[in-house]
């Protein structure tokens, strides 16, 4: 074996729990480790990538059972016609679903957009959920009513019916509490829905997080910061016509630091370069330009 790893690395990186691991093991077959010589487990670069396939197999609706079995290369082989097949009709079920979507709101039909909602999500993986469904109708809607197309009450139904569906996707247990993200917005800024997509990509990538939700000033997220001894902090920094971006981060930012007691990192979503000072807490400043990159950002951590 080239690397070796304990059954908790295998474990938190495929998602699942230590129990289910060895249950594969012991009733499946699915992987056969070798042993130290104190009895622990030790699995292989090729159990890490068996692993993952299965699981991902698993949540396209394959059994254990059948998955168990197979050899390294049919899982692959398996996983890339799954994904080629997977893309081209999710592909169709989201743009008729978008459709749909904007359809119902035209007519006000609440019932027939929550039912629509609901069908796409249990169809589809929570991720593509996300980028496939939920942003794209929020670009779209929001584009139709700077059009003149739609009103400010249906940006607001659009609004309220996403927030339930993300509040009902299921998420993964996380063992991961050395460094849990803090999610928030500064004060004056009230923009909750991108931070709650933003708290939810941190919890489907195995981060955990503390969401405090928007509108925090700045001494008082200092102090959460402090005790709940977060080195991470995620603010969302979407500019509105109640809260200019270029004109009050800097500021924020310096009076956090100026009641912080131990260095951070900030993650800044919505936001731009700046001339940003050197600050004695705040210690990196990162930007991200959107979900994508935000995404990304969290599957290298």
């Amino acid at each position: 074996m080239n690397k070796i790893y304990s059954i908790s690395f295998i474990s938190n990186a495929c998602g699942v729990r230590p129990h289910t691991i060895r249950t594969w093991e012991k009733r499946y077959k699915a992987f056969s480790p070798e042993r130290t010589d104190g009895g622990q487990r030790i699995y292989s670069e090729d159990d890490l990538i068996k692993g993952r396939l299965i699981v991902s197999l698993l949540e396209q609706g394959h059994s254990i059972s059948r998955l168990a079995g197979k050899s390294l290369q049919d899982l692959r082989t398996l996983f890339i016609e799954e994904k080629i097949e997977s893309f081209q009709s999710n592909k169709m079920l989201t743009s008729v679903g978008i459709k749909k979507l904007l359809t119902h709101l035209s007519n006000f039909d609440l019932g027939l957009i929550s039912s629509e909602m609901l069908r796409l999500r249990l169809s589809i993986g929570a991720k593509e959920f996300i980028f496939k469904v939920l942003l794209p109708i929020m670009h779209e809607v929001e584009k139709m009513y700077l059009d003149g197309k739609f009103s400010i009450t249906q940006e607001h139904i659009i609004s309220t019916i996403i927030r339930y569906q993300l509040s009902q996707i299921n998420l993964p247990d996380s063992d991961n509490y050395t460094d849990c993200f803090i999610i928030a917005t500064p004060e004056g800024n009230l923009h909750e829905l991108p931070i709650q997509i933003a708290d939810i990509l941190c919890q489907l990538n195995r981060i955990s997080t503390y969401y405090l939700g928007a509108g925090h000033p700045a001494v008082c997220l200092s102090e959460a910061v402090n005790e709940l001894k977060s080195k991470t902090i995620v603010l969302g920094v979407v500019s509105s016509d109640k809260w200019d971006y270029e004109k009050n981060i800097i500021p924020f930012l310096k009076s956090m630091n100026k009641n912080l007691k131990h260095k951070v990192k900030i993650i800044l979503g919505g936001g731009w370069k700046l001339n940003f000072p050197e600050l004695k807490h705040i210690e990196d400043i990162l930007l991200v330009n959107g979900f994508e990159d935000f995404d990304y950002m969290l599957t290298k951590i």
